[in-house]
């Protein structure tokens, strides 16, 4: 207990530290904030002109949308936070930079990502919650304490679920010494596919998002419960087991890079 309580301390430290490396340069800060807005507001329009004439995607309105997306976007900025920086491992492992993360007595993996902390996601959060508040009242969303607690183990399984597929990715790089580049296989088709309800794709997608790659946990499955829709070739309980679904997922995702990281040998520079 007394080491678990050791390395969250250390982790604020480092963060700590990398927030005020970060606050040097406020105006890239604040106009990252504000581009990540209007590129999310930008897609929010998106939507609203695809459904305007339809007004309805697989009997999702455009704030039941909005909704769905901004959930994803929400657990998204979190894990841009923790996680975003493990896609570029390979770098690390190419350059030799990454030994000094084993010749310190700390966990590597906390180490690497206790490293950066990346407080430009706060345009997400400004985006979600500015979402949350207006389709709450267009849907007449009445937010209960236990679906205020559900909401919050949503978001949890979807930074855990994201975050994993990226430790997935990075973990890659030590096998391959090339990571990158899988992100925008795997990671960025996958991100794309919960902006909208996984209904409107094909049964096999729908599986594999499911049992596969879970990213409709991320979003999908929590938003179905929360705005009471149904979701075919599934129970409508299914979006309670987010929290355990991310856990899991992450699990095995953070065992994947351990042994990877077993493998790993020093590029020597």
């Amino acid at each position: 207990m007394k080491k678990i309580v050791d390395y969250i301390k250390l982790y604020f430290r480092l963060v700590g530290a990398g927030v005020r490396a970060q606050m040097q340069y406020r105006f890239a800060f604040i106009m990252r904030i504000v581009g990540m807005v209007a590129a999310y507001t930008g897609t929010a329009i998106t939507m609203w002109v695809m459904l305007y004439q339809f007004k309805e995607l697989g009997k999702w309105n455009f704030y039941e949308l909005l909704f769905l997306f901004a959930l994803a976007v929400l657990s998204w900025g979190f894990c841009i936070i923790l996680f975003f920086h493990f896609r570029s491992l390979d770098t690390y492992i190419v350059n030799g930079t990454f030994d000094r993360f084993l010749v310190r007595p700390i966990n590597p993996f906390f180490h690497f990502m206790a490293m950066k902390f990346d407080i430009g996601a706060a345009g997400q959060f400004i985006f979600s919650i500015l979402v949350f508040i207006w389709v709450s009242t267009a849907l007449d969303i009445h937010w209960q304490f236990g679906k205020i607690l559900f909401l919050l183990g949503a978001v949890i399984g979807g930074i855990l679920v994201q975050g994993g597929l990226l430790v997935f990715i990075s973990a890659i790089a030590f096998w391959t010494t090339k990571s990158e580049r899988f992100y925008w296989v795997v990671m960025y088709p996958a991100r794309n596919l919960t902006n909208y309800p996984l209904v409107i794709y094909p049964k096999v997608v729908q599986w594999v998002t499911a049992f596969v790659v879970p990213f409709g946990f991320v979003n999908y499955f929590p938003a179905a419960v929360i705005l009471e829709k149904e979701t075919p070739y599934f129970p409508s309980s299914i979006g309670y087991f987010t929290p355990l679904v991310g856990i899991v997922f992450f699990i095995v995702a953070y065992h994947v890079w351990m042994l990877g990281l077993s493998r790993y040998k020093s590029a020597g520079s």
